[in-house]
């Protein structure tokens, strides 16, 4: 009788821990170590690259578990900086990323798995010129781990990319050989670094 007693305990107590939910641990992006930037092809002989200097975003993640970690990131338009304020101009025109109308550009993570190689996957939805496609790419996390300041940091790296056409922006303009004046393929980067709250 006993026996059974503690056993109905255990698995009653059982139950109950794994109900449990752990929650997510806020984390403040440090925009100084932060850098979200792109390259495309141009004339087929060179990049242009560029990068944005004004963003923000929500991470959270639950301990050491990169499975759950989350992120809503929003970007600024008009910070965009390719290095020539003519270009710049030319890019939040209408033809481009249209910031008149579309003053920001979002990323919502949707789901971190890790694959059978043991890399880690993020997917989510990415939303430029008012449409939304779902994007997969690999993500490299490091941390959490304490720097020499006494606080808790993550890392982030992402490379991936985009159809240009994908997201409306179809300049289609060709040279004489039948490629883009402007490549199609957008190569977007991203090194974040985050503390937690």
């Amino acid at each position: 009788m006993k026996k059974t007693t503690f056993t109905s305990l255990l698995l009653l107590l059982c139950i109950h821990f794994s109900f449990i939910i752990i929650p997510s641990e806020p984390y403040s992006l440090d925009q100084g170590h932060t850098y979200i930037g792109f390259d495309v092809e141009r004339f087929l002989v060179g990049e242009v690259s560029g990068r944005f200097n004004e963003f923000s975003a929500d991470v959270s993640m639950k301990d050491n578990d990169y499975t759950t970690l989350q992120l809503d990131a929003t970007i600024k338009v008009a910070s965009i900086d390719s290095n020539n304020k003519t270009r710049d101009g030319h890019l939040k025109g209408e033809i481009w990323l249209d910031e008149a109308n579309h003053p920001t550009i979002r990323f919502t993570s949707t789901s971190v798995s890790k694959n059978e190689y043991g890399k880690y996957i993020m997917t989510g939805n990415f939303t430029i010129k008012g449409i939304t496609n779902t994007v997969t790419f690999p993500i490299v996390i490091s941390g959490p781990f304490k720097d020499p300041t006494q606080k808790t940091a993550i890392g982030i790296k992402a490379d991936f990319v985009i159809n240009r056409f994908d997201y409306g922006i179809n300049l289609d303009k060709k040279l004489r050989n039948g490629s883009f004046f402007i490549g199609k393929d957008v190569k977007i980067k991203i090194r974040a670094l985050a503390y937690k709250n």
